[in-house]
């Protein structure tokens, strides 16, 4: 079905110049024509299905028809693998150079050409159309953009945190930016899936550590848009729920809506407030005959936006553990999971608890990151250091059943201990890649 918002932003700047707003991360370019659509998420969900988009992505069948796609990284809410194989030859598929994991993964999944291009270099994607593009100074995974003709220009940041020196560089290649998508949103499990001994200390730990952290990353989005100094910046990437029909629950309290890092913005710098502007899907803007022009559907209050999202959340259906099948063989799976462990490296003296709630019983799971071993157990070893997940039986079914642990992750369904409660980079690189 053909959405009726982007059929307006067509007939007014499909010929010209502006830029229209899927949601999330996402972003339609279109400059003399040329559309170049950013990071669409069309046929996936991410991670398993266990997040969804609020306000819904807008999804029309136009997609297919834009002249190129840019896919910024390889997170699930920025790289739509199906959607990318569907896209017809002519429509040119870009990404940027110098991160050879994604390049290969995109190159043997889509069964296509890839346009590769090289960051830090001003590249014309089509005659009189340009992009630039700055890596991640240092995560290997992320990449931001300006795209941009010789009448407006368009930053794609994704979520992309780069030092102020990298931002610095796209306006020394293009001083005026029209629109900046700038990240925001803090979206991880620590502090807010931790547990701690003492509930009350814990509680008023999880909130210091919350209010820090969220804070810093509103706070990096003014500074970059005092950098960037654009006409119009958007709150990005914070449109993206746990899909646990909750929008107050711990983990989406802790995403900050658009609407409420605006109201931050003019709280504490108003100045820079007067360029954020909380679009959201369907939304444009564009360089009409009379100047700018900006277009949003609706205006929110902070209450009132999540109350729009908790019905939308509790309206849809939850998901339930795979059962379908004999269950899994839990001796194979350790097998597979000692073979993966095998070469991990420097030992770190702390055990892996894996608390399973599979088929309406508990599997325990131990991982020695001294010895890089797993087990079943009956109890957990006692008097080591230790990170103490457990898994709902969601994620239990997901894990035993194949998902890598990097998947559960980015489900959110579980909960961490830590004794001591130490941040051990190495071991949590382990989860992310290993398990």
């Amino acid at each position: 079905m053909m959405n009726p918002q982007l059929t307006r932003f067509y007939e007014r700047f499909g010929a010209g110049d502006g830029l229209f707003y899927p949601g999330h991360a996402s972003a339609l370019v279109v400059l003399g024509g040329k559309k170049i659509l950013f990071d669409p998420i069309v046929l996936s969900q991410p991670y398993d299905n266990a997040w969804v988009f609020y306000p819904p992505q807008i999804v029309d069948p136009r997609w297919y028809e834009v002249d190129a796609v840019v896919v910024s990284h390889i997170h699930q809410d920025h790289y739509d693998l199906p959607f990318l194989r569907k896209l017809p030859p002519q429509v040119k598929l870009i990404v940027v150079g110098d991160r050879p994991g994604f390049e290969s993964d995109i190159k043997e999944k889509v069964g296509r050409e890839v346009t590769v291009v090289p960051p830090e270099t001003v590249n014309e994607i089509f005659p009189g159309v340009k992009l630039y593009a700055i890596n991640h100074e240092s995560n290997g995974i992320d990449s931001s953009a300006i795209v941009y003709n010789d009448n407006f220009c368009v930053y794609h940041g994704n979520d992309n945190y780069l030092q102020p020196a990298s931002m610095r560089k796209f306006t020394e290649i293009n001083p005026h930016i029209n629109v900046a998508c700038v990240p925001y949103a803090y979206i991880h499990w620590y502090p807010f899936l931790m547990e701690y001994d003492n509930d009350q200390e814990g509680k008023l730990h999880k909130e210091r550590e919350r209010a820090r952290l969220v804070n810093h990353y509103m706070d990096d989005f003014l500074n970059n848009v005092d950098i960037l100094k654009p006409d119009v910046a958007i709150p990005f990437g914070a449109n993206l729920l746990i899909d646990d029909g909750n929008m107050r629950s711990d983990i989406n309290m802790a995403v900050q809506t658009p609407v409420e890092l605006t109201d931050y913005a003019r709280k504490v710098r108003p100045e820079t407030a007067k360029r954020v502007q909380p679009m959201l899907a369907g939304d444009y803007y564009g360089i009409g005959p009379n100047g700018p022009e900006l277009t949003i559907a609706r205006t929110y209050e902070a209450e009132s936006y999540r109350d729009d999202a908790q019905a939308f959340l509790a309206s849809r259906p939850q998901k339930t553990p795979s059962v379908d099948g004999p269950p899994v063989d839990l001796d194979q799976f350790l097998q597979t999971l000692n073979k993966r462990l095998e070469g991990c490296g420097a030992p770190i003296d702390n055990i892996v608890r894996m608390d399973l709630n599979y088929r309406g019983g508990k599997v325990l799971i131990e991982i020695d990151c001294l010895t890089y071993k797993a087990r079943a157990v009956d109890s957990f070893t006692e008097g080591r250091p230790y990170h103490h997940f457990k898994l709902d039986p969601v994620a239990s079914s997901d894990w035993l059943n194949g998902d890598a642990f990097l998947e559960i992750l980015g489900t959110r369904r579980f909960t961490l201990k830590r004794v001591p409660d130490l941040y051990l980079p190495d071991l949590l690189r382990l989860v992310n890649t290993v398990f």
